[in-house]
């Protein structure tokens, strides 16, 4: 199998199809017998992704025609190869341009000598091309190193200033690691100790309790995650369920809640409720019910609900989630294609969604009723203006105080008294935003 050859296929999906990461790379590396080349289809593809900007520089500056003009089957190709010999050193340059050269003559006559002689010249010239990010000034060069489009990095820039921006965005370039959170302490415990059995080592998350991050091993194999004693979820996604209030709630609604990680944490805290977790995808909401039924969570009903299209209940609700679908942006650690996938213009259409999505849900909620609203982004169109624009037109809603457990004091940057933003610098997070909202008891 040219792995090679394969990555640039994948590359062709994700970058020209638009098609999500995780589940071209997931097809492709379930064909693969061996872990080493499952691990190494991921790297090649995650890395070039995450570095493109300065990859392409590189490839442009040693082809005549420059890469604009070369065919895009090649210009993957040659992606996966410069990564691999500018970025990954413990692996000899040779493999790179052999089964890269191998790949190019498959798709058409004289490709394997352009790509052989492109890529013997990076390897000649690493050293130099290295340095390329660091040689231009301001934008330019911060675009390079950090691997982001343009428009982006100018938006963080204006907004958080030079310094900021590059720490938020280099946060960004790390790949995420692997959380896990155990819903109470003696499912830790039991957990822990079948995790060590098996040989998974890990730490525990120094800010989150019941949380471990994994070292070295995959968890979801292990009997830990069969006897449903963890939920594999980020730190971050943690937040929504343990800032919304619950006094004394009955019934807890969890809007577009697939796969299940929101609702494990908010039956965690409330044993006595029950909780009706929503979602508009059968299939999804088939996931949550197959997370929930591992993990021998009882007290939660489903139902497939289309939130856009108004709910089907009475404004009766005391205690309602909304983790909205949004561009994702604040995933750029697990998910780094996005950057590749969003244009700026398309913030204004998530906006007009995620504002759709906030008007349904507070037609749900009783005089005194909270609404949380949370998304997986830190841009402003998704996440302060959209409770802008709501206040605005809503005067018996109010951004209520968030009462964060003692361990999120300090960590969240609040700017407002109800909202706050986890920006993935001040922890091993996701990006994240979430405000909440109170009908005022009088109306």
């Amino acid at each position: 199998q040219n792995l090679r050859g394969l990555a640039a296929r994948i590359l062709g999906e994700v970058l020209d199809r638009k098609q999500p990461l995780k589940s071209v790379l997931q097809r492709e590396q379930d064909k693969l017998a061996h872990e080493p080349d499952r691990s190494l289809l991921r790297e090649l593809t995650t890395g070039v992704l995450r570095h493109l900007p300065h990859l392409d520089w590189a490839v442009d500056e040693l082809t005549t025609r420059g890469i604009v003009e070369t065919q895009q089957e090649l210009i993957h190709v040659l992606r996966v190869g410069a990564y691999q010999i500018l970025m990954l050193s413990r692996i000899p340059g040779y493999a790179a341009v052999d089964e890269c050269v191998d790949a190019a003559t498959r798709i058409g006559p004289g490709a394997g000598g352009f790509v052989n002689g492109i890529l013997r010249s990076l390897a000649e010239h690493r050293a130099e091309l290295l340095e390329g990010p660091y040689r231009f000034p301001g934008r330019e060069g911060a675009a390079m190193r950090l691997g982001v489009p343009d428009w982006l990095l100018a938006r963080y820039e204006r907004r958080f200033g030079a310094v900021e921006a590059e720490r938020i965005l280099s946060a960004f370039q790390h790949p995420s690691g692997t959380t896990v959170f155990f819903p109470s302490a003696t499912s830790l415990v039991q957990g822990r100790a079948i995790l060590d059995k098996e040989g998974i080592s890990y730490q525990p998350d120094p800010v989150f309790p019941l949380t471990l991050r994994i070292l070295e091993g995959n968890p979801a194999r292990s009997e830990a995650f069969n006897r449903g004693l963890f939920y594999v979820c980020d730190p971050a996604s943690q937040v929504p369920a343990l800032l919304l209030p619950l006094p004394g709630a009955s019934l807890i609604l969890d809007l577009c809640a697939a796969p299940g990680g929101k609702t494990v944490v908010l039956s965690s805290r409330k044993a006595r409720s029950w909780i009706l977790s929503t979602d508009v995808n059968r299939r999804r909401i088939s996931r949550i019910k197959e997370n929930l039924s591992r993990m021998s969570i009882s007290g939660v009903r489903m139902a497939q609900v289309n939130v856009e299209g108004g709910l089907p209940f009475p404004a009766c609700m005391e205690s309602v989630l909304l983790d909205a679908p949004c561009s994702s942006l604040g995933t750029l650690r697990k998910n780094p294609e996005i950057r590749w996938q969003i244009n700026e213009s398309d913030l204004e259409t998530f906006h007009e969604r995620e504002a759709s999505f906030l008007e349904k849900a507070s037609e749900v909620i009783r005089p005194g009723g909270y609404l949380l609203y949370s998304v997986c982004s830190l841009e402003t169109e998704e996440t302060s203006n959209v409770i802008g624009t709501f206040l605005e037109r809503h005067r018996n809603f109010a951004l209520a105080p968030l009462k964060p457990p003692s361990f999120l004091k300090g960590l969240m940057d609040q700017p407002r008294k109800g909202d706050a933003y986890c920006l993935p610098h001040r922890h091993d997070w996701d990006g994240f935003y979430v405000a909440l909202l109170r009908r005022r008891p009088d109306r």
